[in-house]
């Protein structure tokens, strides 16, 4: 069977761009459930990095060297969970999460998420395009 994120570059990224950014939400939206927790730590990880990994991992598939195997992984490699406020910018009650920037952060990673959705959708209109022309 044909399967369609497997053998499409441009899926397989979109794919990979929405799961991270999925995750990214998850973590801003723990962040902001904690707004009020004293000694709460905010949690984050480096979206560019584990992007640029994914795509490197993507690369290797789509290019893969002569006479290697190619396979494809659909998982994503889990980022690691940092810490990115400055210690100095904590309330008396130890919590470090700033609304603004959770709010900013959310924006952001939407974005990327929109980005991705518009391009798995453009791939899937051009796929459905070329099996409707082949069904002529």
């Amino acid at each position: 069977m044909f399967d369609l994120v497997s053998q499409n570059p441009m899926i397989a990224l979109a794919d990979k761009g929405m799961s991270l950014a999925t995750q990214r939400i998850s973590l801003i939206a723990s962040n902001l459930a904690n707004i009020d927790t004293p000694g709460y730590r905010t949690k984050d990880f480096d979206f560019a990095a584990a992007f640029k990994t994914e795509m490197e991992k993507l690369d290797r598939q789509f290019s893969p060297t002569p006479g290697a195997p190619s396979s494809f992984d659909k998982g994503i490699t889990p980022p690691a969970i940092i810490h990115p406020v400055d210690i100095t910018s904590e309330r008396n009650d130890g919590n470090d999460v700033h609304l603004d920037r959770e709010n900013m952060l959310l924006n952001q990673t939407q974005t990327i998420f929109t980005m991705s959705s518009n391009l798995a959708q453009g791939e899937l209109k051009l796929v459905l395009g070329a099996i409707r022309d082949a069904a002529k």
